[in-house]
């Protein structure tokens, strides 16, 4: 991928817009990179709301090596455990490595594949008599996805970025389009506008990217999750279930996430379709939605069916809208065609999972002209933005 940014400008001013685990990904590495020179550089993240506002704040934090899309995930899972490494991860935002598994019920639906597996007795908090075997998923592990969101954040402060409560109105171009030039941002505090230079501009903002760029075919997939508190311990295995391995046609997609903390994040199907809301803030939970992974995860535990809720929540993802192209295909990352305009939106179920590298890429471009970590060739937005 040929350079399209002036890599080594006196003064550059880079804003990010959007304060999701995206950008401030993006944020963190930007700063950390060996060209960042606070003397010269400046860096500000804007975001609407609150940092970690959206799905960033309201996923279920499971980290794969495996994860889509491939060019991306296995460098991004090793990322992780380097930040939890270096910067105490295990007890700053939840991360460890967990089991994880597909899950079939008295249906059978995994028919009789070697790498079926009878359901470990440490999961002594599942129905034994419905839930009988398993796939296991190698490596995977997981976090607390607001804590690590959060973390990266602070950790970019500290690196000298400057964060903005602020809602990003609209980007300025030069006159021939060619170019960005500024950023017009109304205050969240006090609604003044203004308009800001910037040299760069990196395009973070989840579902809302389309809103600034309607170029970018980004659009949003409302989801619905709850988090609850068990009556005892619960071991720490993922697992994840079919529609169609669970005994009942009143069930939904059920997926189960034991958390450090002692709670357990249940999330479940997309509702499809839906009009996005003005900013994350305004999203609202559907009390029958959140009642009916209740009662999906009754029926293969008796033990998480006794749970205390303790936060019910919705979230819209950022998914690619492009006929033809497989959501599963990833974000859109990389250079737009605008000198000055990188697009990282579009990151599905995935974007806990696939942050760091997607941050550590867009640092790259920014700083050296090229991505060096990971092969982005597919996701080039280039060849999906529309006119």
């Amino acid at each position: 991928m040929t350079s399209e940014l002036p890599t080594h400008k006196q003064k550059q001013h880079i804003i990010i817009v959007g304060g999701g685990v995206i950008g401030c990904c993006c944020a963190y590495y930007i700063a950390s990179h060996e060209h960042f020179d606070p003397s010269n550089h400046t860096i500000t993240l804007i975001e609407a709301s609150d940092i970690a506002g959206g799905s960033s704040g309201k996923a279920a934090g499971c980290l794969a090596a495996w994860a889509d899309p491939h060019c991306l995930a296995s460098a991004s899972f090793k990322l992780h455990a380097e930040l939890a490494a270096e910067h105490g991860g295990e007890d700053g935002w939840g991360y460890r490595k967990v089991f994880s598994a597909d899950c079939d019920t008295t249906h059978g639906r995994l028919g009789d594949s070697d790498d079926r597996t009878a359901v470990s007795a440490a999961i002594d908090w599942v129905d034994h008599s419905v839930f009988k075997w398993y796939k296991p998923l190698e490596n995977t592990a997981q976090v607390h996805p607001h804590q690590f969101t959060t973390s990266l954040a602070i950790l970019a402060q500290r690196r000298g970025v400057s964060i903005k409560n602020a809602i990003a109105r609209c980007i300025n171009y030069s006159a021939d389009g060619t170019e960005v030039q500024s950023v017009t941002m109304e205050d969240g505090l006090t609604s003044v506008f203004s308009e800001v230079i910037a040299t760069n501009v990196i395009l973070a903002a989840g579902p809302w990217t389309s809103i600034l760029f309607p170029q970018a075919p980004i659009g949003g997939e409302k989801s619905h999750s709850i988090v609850i508190r068990p009556p005892r311990p619960i071991s720490p295995h993922i697992l994840f279930f079919d529609p169609s391995h669970i005994d009942t046609d009143k069930a939904n997609q059920l997926e189960i996430y034991p958390r450090p903390d002692g709670t357990v994040y249940l999330s479940g199907q997309t509702d499809y379709g839906l009009d996005l809301p003005p900013s994350s803030s305004d999203v609202l939970s559907d009390p029958e939605r959140c009642q009916k992974l209740m009662n999906n995860v009754a029926l293969v535990s008796p033990v998480l069916a006794k749970s205390e809720v303790v936060t019910q929540q919705a979230c819209f993802r950022p998914i690619v809208k492009v006929d033809g192209r497989d959501p599963e295909l990833g974000p859109l990352l990389g250079f737009t065609g605008i000198e000055g305009m990188i697009l990282a939106a579009g990151h599905n179920q995935w974007g806990i999972q696939n942050a760091p590298i997607t941050g550590k890429v867009v640092a790259e471009l920014i700083w050296e002209g090229r991505a060096k970590s990971a092969d982005i060739e597919e996701l080039d937005p280039r060849n999906y933005l529309t006119t």
